[in-house]
């Protein structure tokens, strides 16, 4: 993906970042900075219809419109497999346990508290007596409470593989939900982008980010598992459908966006101290301020002029406040606020302090008396 500004070609490289939210706590469910590759797109069918002789194309009207996103992360997460079922990741899961242990007498106990393991049905499990094998000869010979495995005689001295299960604390456990319904999440990507310094994109420098926001996005079922080989390491799939959110009703639609809704935000933040390169204008809207003596103080209506067009209201903070006549009005230096003193005329200075070149003024008439 390369972004064009003038003739700075800039690119999208490198490992990106996610971060995934529950929308009623907050809290963070996922989050991965080791994103490959990816993409967010839109997709869009128009419904045709069709009258007359031969049924001749009347129109087509836009019909489902999607925004679906896939991303791959290089590391391995349960919690993101989670997300494509609406499961959560627990500690303290059943595991597996092979160990070697030596035989005192003819008994062998095993050195964990036995557990039952997973979905695995046993007359044995009902008496208190829990799954466990002694090499591989398939037999269950069970273990109880007390670690001693049942039913097996052991030579004295000699070392036996015994395969039990237990509970490991930081064992993490994934239920995966005969009817699984995909988590819906707040999601955040940010990718890097590079601008180019030579003849190609790999001669090039960090240039900023590109944020993804994404208010409402349901994951599509699936990647519970894993496919890794010797040479291929096991990557983690997040693929989702974004919803159709507004934030003035916050209303959630697979299928009823509005004029008012969207599906997400893309916003590019450079990097450095460059933020006011983007400022065309500083300029006061209104025209000429009308004070009464003994009025309350009342804010100088300033804003920034984007080289896009786009009116924002700055940070005040960043602005520097003068009054030419401080006779007839004072002005916060860096609040803006107006206070009328006398009848009089003054004029209101304000410049942005760190670009003296962005400045603009606006004259105030102080009436009464």
């Amino acid at each position: 993906m390369a972004f064009q500004k003038g003739n700075a070609p800039r690119y999208a490289k490198g490992f990106s970042e996610a971060a995934v939210y529950d929308i009623v706590s907050g809290d963070l469910l996922y989050w991965t900075n080791k994103l490959k590759t990816g993409n967010t797109s839109t997709s869009m069918n128009d419904g045709a219809i069709e009258a007359g002789v031969g049924n001749k194309l009347v129109m087509n009207i836009p019909d489902t419109i999607r925004l679906t996103g896939t991303f791959e992360s290089a590391d391995f997460s349960l919690e993101a497999r989670g997300l494509q079922m609406g499961s959560t990741v627990h500690y303290n899961a059943k595991s597996m346990v092979r160990e070697k242990i030596t035989a005192t007498g003819t008994t062998l106990v095993v050195t964990r508290t036995p557990v039952a393991a997973y979905g695995l049905a046993s007359d044995k499990v009902e008496n208190n007596i829990f799954p466990c094998y002694v090499g591989n000869d398939g037999v269950n010979y069970g273990v109880n409470a007390q670690g001693e495995v049942q039913g097996f005689t052991a030579t004295e001295g000699q070392t036996y593989c015994v395969q039990y299960y237990t509970d490991i604390l930081n064992a993490e456990s994934l239920a995966i939900p005969a009817n699984f319904s995909p988590t819906i999440g707040y999601m955040v990507v940010k990718t890097p982008i590079y601008s180019e310094n030579g003849t190609s994109a790999k001669s090039s420098s960090l240039a900023g980010y590109l944020y993804g926001y994404y208010p409402r996005v349901q994951f599509i079922g699936g990647d519970a598992g894993i496919n890794g080989s010797q040479t291929e390491a096991s990557t983690t799939g997040l693929n989702f459908t974004a919803l159709a959110y507004d934030d003035l009703t916050d209303d959630v639609c697979a299928d009823c966006a509005s004029e008012d809704s969207v599906y997400g935000y893309l916003t590019y933040v450079p990097c450095g101290d460059d933020t006011l390169s983007a400022i065309q204008a500083l300029a006061i809207v209104g025209g000429i301020i009308s004070i009464p003596v003994g009025a309350k103080p009342v804010n100088t209506p300033v804003y920034y002029y984007m080289i896009n067009g786009d009116i924002v209201t700055p940070d005040y903070s960043d602005l520097t406040f003068t009054s030419s006549e401080t006779s007839y009005a004072t002005v916060g230096t860096n609040t803006g606020l107006i206070t009328p003193v006398a009848a009089g005329t003054t004029v209101i200075t304000a410049t942005v302090t760190q670009k003296p070149t962005l400045t603009t003024q606006v004259t105030v008439n102080v009436t009464g008396g």
